[in-house]
């Protein structure tokens, strides 16, 4: 049954699939059980855009309840966060014990790995951006800390808002050359959400372990550029090469030592390979992010006590 009404109001929301009675609710149950208080009332619009890794969701909807239960955790969606956005109206969502009712102006996360629980009564209209949680992880945000957490629109959080409000209206549709673009730009955005709604996150949320963790994170991916130093990484991070500092205090290296350990770490293991024999000291120093064969010579021979070529020589026999 088509909702005549309700297809006239979606005004700009062009290319999206129309739900409606207890057949649309089945069509609609792909990574959560949805039931409605009146299924044959019951009128969902929908309308999925892909950016690259990421994707968004529009809907527009009324008396729809969505359950996503322990049993249906295995699919692709437990992958996902949804950072959400109420467009018009309410809704209500539950997750990890947190309840919340939510209209315009507010922000609210879902981890598609946790059950969660959201409902619409009177008709409304929202929109969500699936982040990989593993994203999220890179970048020292726990998912089960943000579960089901709900804030007031920050910055940031406005513009993603306003973003992903006109990439997903179907009026102008993205092209494909350009969706993996704008969806760096949306991944930016919304990391930098999290960010501003950090002290948001309930006591026992670490902040500092959160930034050490995404220090981490990015040392791991950008070590063997040699260009790529503390400065760079603070930069990164969007902090002060004070702040980073002091994040480190009293550990067990500075971030300019893990940095350093690294490089070292995989300097070691390719001087003692025995598939990369033929590689010369010069051409290990760059692939582990060195500057130049000096100054490789020198942190190696600090950190093992031997240069690289006795290191080599030393493991030889044992390379394997």
């Amino acid at each position: 049954m088509v909702d005549h009404a309700m297809r006239e109001r979606r005004g700009p929301f062009e290319g999206g699939a129309l739900f409606s009675g207890p057949e649309g609710l089945a069509r609609l149950s792909v990574s959560s059980r949805m039931s409605s208080p009146s299924p044959h009332r019951h009128r969902t619009l929908v309308a999925t855009t892909t950016f690259g890794e990421m994707f968004a969701t529009r809907i527009r909807s009324r008396h729809l309840h969505a359950e996503r239960t322990p049993e249906g955790l295995d699919d692709p969606y437990s992958g996902y966060a949804q950072i959400g956005f109420v467009l018009s109206g309410r809704m209500r969502i539950e997750q990890s014990g947190r309840q919340s009712a939510i209209g315009p102006g507010t922000v609210s996360l879902l981890v598609g790995s946790i059950p969660f629980r959201t409902r619409i009564d009177d008709e409304a209209e929202s929109v969500q951006l699936y982040l990989p949680l593993r994203l999220m992880l890179a970048h020292g945000y726990a998912p089960e800390a943000w579960a089901g957490l709900t804030w007031e629109s920050t910055p940031s959080a406005m513009a993603l808002h306003q973003v992903l409000r006109a990439v997903t209206n179907g009026a102008n549709p993205v092209p494909a050359s350009s969706a993996t673009h704008v969806g760096h730009a949306l991944r930016e955005f919304a990391l930098a959400a999290l960010h501003e709604a950090a002290d948001r996150v309930p006591a026992g949320y670490d902040a500092k372990a959160m930034y050490r963790e995404r220090a981490k994170a990015v040392i791991a991916d950008r070590f063997a550029d040699p260009s790529f130093d503390v400065a760079a990484l603070a930069e990164d991070l969007r902090v002060s090469p004070r702040y980073l500092h002091a994040l480190f205090h009293g550990e067990d290296l500075s971030a300019g030592a893990l940095l350093r350990e690294t490089r070292i770490r995989l300097a070691g293991t390719l001087l003692a390979g025995s598939r990369t024999r033929n590689l010369t000291i010069a051409a290990i120093a760059r692939l582990s992010g060195f500057g130049g064969d000096d100054q490789f010579s020198r942190a190696f021979r600090r950190a093992h006590g031997v240069t690289p070529s006795e290191y080599r020589a030393q493991h030889r026999g044992s390379a394997v």
